[in-house]
């Protein structure tokens, strides 16, 4: 199966956003940058709303290889956001496209491990750095706004002077930092995941307006069965396994190899039971955080094993047009790591709408 960009996705995904995915090439698209890309759910989301994608940095190659191979048409950099050529490139792609002026965006998920509950939670964690040198991108890059995500813990007591550092530069940079918590779950996702946005733009917001919009924005609870539903049992991965080879079927849709006594183990389980390391989803509710590193990904409602990457990503809210690259672990590695475009798309939206940017 070849790659599909993620308007293509869209149009078998979401149907009621047909008109604007047949404008990404006018004019007046916003242009956006993805730092910090990973395998590109801000920019899925942004593309599904009518934006054209035309950078995104990373310095993970596998994500970067999603990345590249969903969105064709976008300029890949492997590297830091620090690195001046990359950025000084970046400026120039955001540059008016044949004298016209296009609003231009940045988007960014800076690397959350080090603010996470699931990682070291360490506030002199060198990845909690990133988010300031991202702060430091945009006032660089000089965006009509932006949008940053991270984990709910980003804006614990801890690392208060990392926040109050960020704010900071972008302050001085011109521009007003607008921050909200929301829980994926509330729009459309099948997953509970409570996820921090700044919104940046050089006008200042009024929160609870904005809250406000977002709640009218909200959707109905999508459980794990429905989000799952229509997906057939996967055959189980070939030991000469090759990410890049174009296997039938869907895509990334492959079983783990179980031993008897873990699939026994797992059988055993009553949905939304069993430890951290393989704990069984629950058909009739949204999963839990899917995290990434040493734990196993959640068991299958149904079937005694591990959910496939496919599945994961069902999870997060990817088309299954989306493809991903890589070992099996670096998949689920990319998939969990990722921002569910669904409510990437709501608070890119609202943004956009608050800035009198249309698309």
């Amino acid at each position: 199966m070849q790659p599909i960009n993620g308007a293509e996705a869209q149009k078998t995904h979401d149907s009621h956003v047909m008109r604007s995915l047949e404008t990404p090439s006018r004019p007046q698209s916003p242009a956006v940058v993805d730092l910090c890309c990973g395998m590109g759910g801000l920019s899925l989301a942004a593309q599904q709303l009518g934006m054209r994608i035309v950078a995104g940095v990373d310095l993970n190659a596998a994500a970067l290889k999603t990345f590249k191979n969903n969105f064709p048409d976008a300029e890949p950099f492997e590297g830091s956001v620090r690195a001046t050529t990359i950025l000084d490139r970046c400026a120039e792609l955001l540059k008016p496209f044949n004298g016209s002026s296009p609003p231009s965006i940045v988007v960014s998920g800076p690397p959350c491990q080090g603010f996470s509950m699931a990682g070291p939670r360490d506030p002199v964690d060198p990845r909690n750095q990133i988010i300031v040198a991202v702060a430091r991108a945009i006032t660089k890059l000089k965006p009509s706004c932006a949008l940053i995500e991270n984990v709910s813990m980003v804006l614990a007591e801890q690392h208060e002077g990392r926040l109050e550092k960020f704010e900071e530069v972008l302050t001085e940079g011109g521009y007003f930092v607008c921050q909200v918590l929301l829980n994926a779950a509330d729009f459309g996702v099948a997953q509970k995941r409570k996820r921090a946005f700044f919104l940046i733009t050089p006008k200042k917001l009024d929160k609870q307006k904005i809250l406000d919009r977002l709640a009218q924005l909200k959707k109905p609870e999508l459980n794990v069965a429905k989000a799952l539903q229509d997906l057939p049992t996967p055959p189980v991965r070939p030991d000469d396994y090759d990410p890049d080879h174009n296997y039938p079927g869907i895509s990334n849709h492959f079983a783990m190899q179980h031993s008897k006594r873990v699939m026994k183990k797992i059988a055993a389980l009553e949905p939304g039971t069993g430890p951290m390391s393989y704990r069984r989803l629950h058909p009739s509710r949204p999963s839990n955080t899917l995290f990434s590193g040493h734990r196993a990904p959640p068991a299958h409602h149904s079937e005694a094993r591990s959910i496939t990457a496919r599945e994961a990503a069902r999870l997060q809210g990817f088309p299954d047009s989306f493809r991903i690259y890589g070992s099996f672990g670096k998949q689920m590695e990319q998939v969990t790591n990722a921002v569910p475009p669904p409510l990437a798309q709501t608070v890119l939206r609202v943004l956009l709408e608050f800035s009198g940017i249309h698309v």
